[in-house]
């Protein structure tokens, strides 16, 4: 068995004489723009082996990348896909769109091809639409968590399923928290590495209770460019810190950390290539603004060439489609407003939940949150440029206010009803 680390969630995995490609988003930013892979990378479908099978674990676009898949050779049509099934109509729609060959796997499914390899899918036991996937091959057992926020009981479960040699697991989360919300340079930095431990403090009890000979964190080769920059500093994905926790939790497993390249030749021991030494954060969040820039500027322009409808049409069709919305919507006590911001122009939307109403108007009334967003982003959204709708802003697409520090059940209420959104023109 081999391992190579291509980049992020995915990984080409080789046994005997198969090749299995997982995840791959591998070409360009995800989540609308606003995150890129970082480390970088110089891995396509174009300089890649023709795989096998080709899992995907979820419909995120750092995982399920439309661009990607467009970018697929001719020969790859007619690979194997493999993924779970949520009993989801849009989840099998979306693969049977871009797929010919293709196979959907309950949860706790176990999928034997040609003789060789066994696979099992396991789906998030929290009710996210998410997976992992546990590959076995003569003796030899790999477990993929991918971003699947599992609990420790079902890590325990699996773990007793049968005994797993390597574990990819998920060390950091992304999201909205903290970095896009307005609150003070010393308040981010603190609830920045208060979300970072919790993230690592969960990825260790995993650990714990999946019993892996060795443990690789992976799924979080992310990165903010342009005037997110300073995200990187608040949200930071030092895979080193995992090591560290483990360490410090007595944690028995021997952790790895690979770079996209690295790759690992499993038989009778373990032997483990790293290609990239090491650099420090410093130096390779540098480099990674270097290697970016132009392409990142390049993707900025052509979100920002979409110049119509102009504001007040596009605040207009937008107000439409929240409403149409809001009124199949049970009522809650929450309030919002939605800045939509071109050039020193803003137009607002004020949402009142409780009445279910739209308006540009507000009279000082108590706002629970305020979102400021660009007009570039809404256009190409109801353009149906993002796969995953408005859920696409939620890792660094627009910036927030709160008026309490901690998220209230309303709030999860509205971000839930949002994200849900289906938008169009």
């Amino acid at each position: 068995m081999k391992i190579t680390y291509i980049t992020h969630a995915c990984l080409l995995i080789e046994v005997k004489g198969l090749k299995i490609l997982t995840d791959p988003w591998l070409i360009g930013p995800c989540w609308g723009g606003s995150l890129w892979h970082y480390p970088t990378h110089t891995f396509t479908p174009k300089n890649l082996p023709r795989p096998d099978i080709i899992f995907y674990s979820h419909g995120h676009d750092d995982h399920f990348h439309e661009e990607t898949i467009k970018n697929f050779p001719n020969s790859w049509k007619d690979t194997l896909i493999l993924a779970p099934n949520f009993n989801k109509m849009w989840w099998e729609k979306m693969i049977s769109k871009k797929f010919i060959n293709f196979k959907l796997l309950d949860h706790n499914q176990n999928f034997i091809y040609k003789n060789k390899i066994k696979f099992q899918v396991f789906v998030n036991d929290q009710g996210d639409m998410d997976s992992s996937l546990k590959i076995s091959s003569s003796n030899k057992c790999i477990f993929l968590q991918t971003d699947n926020l599992m609990s420790v009981n079902e890590a325990k479960r699996i773990s007793k399923i049968e005994k797993i040699d390597i574990a990819f697991v998920l060390p950091f989360l992304t999201g909205v928290y903290p970095g896009f919300y307005t609150w003070d340079s010393a308040t981010l930095i603190k609830l920045g590495k208060q979300k970072i431990q919790s993230s690592l403090n969960y990825c260790a009890e995993i650990v714990r209770n999946l019993k892996p000979r060795y443990a690789i964190p992976y799924a979080c080769d992310l990165g903010y460019l342009g005037e997110k920059f300073h995200i990187n500093l608040i949200h930071t994905h030092n895979k080193s810190d995992l090591i560290k926790c483990l360490k410090n939790k007595k944690i028995k497993t021997k952790p790895l950390i690979l770079n996209p390249g690295d790759h690992i030749k499993y038989d009778k021991k373990l032997n483990v290539r790293i290609i990239n030494k090491y650099i420090s954060e410093f130096d390779s969040l540098i480099k990674f603004a270097n290697d970016k820039n132009e392409e990142y500027l390049s993707y900025i322009k052509k979100e920002n060439n979409i110049t119509k409808p102009k504001i007040n049409s596009l605040v207009n069709i937008f107000e439409k489609n929240l409403l149409r919305n809001l009124k199949k919507t049970n009522p809650f006590n929450f309030k919002t407003l939605i800045n939509i911001n071109e050039n020193l122009k803003t137009k607002t939307l004020f949402i009142d939940f409780k009445n279910k109403k739209i308006s540009s108007n507000y009279n000082n009334d108590k706002i629970d949150l305020k979102i400021n967003i660009e007009s570039s982003k809404i256009r190409n959204l109801l353009l149906k440029k993002y796969p995953m709708n408005f859920m696409t802003f939620h890792n660094g697409g627009f910036t927030c206010e709160r008026a309490k520090m901690k998220l209230t059940k309303n709030e999860k209420k509205y971000w839930s009803w949002i994200n849900r959104l289906d938008f169009f023109i």
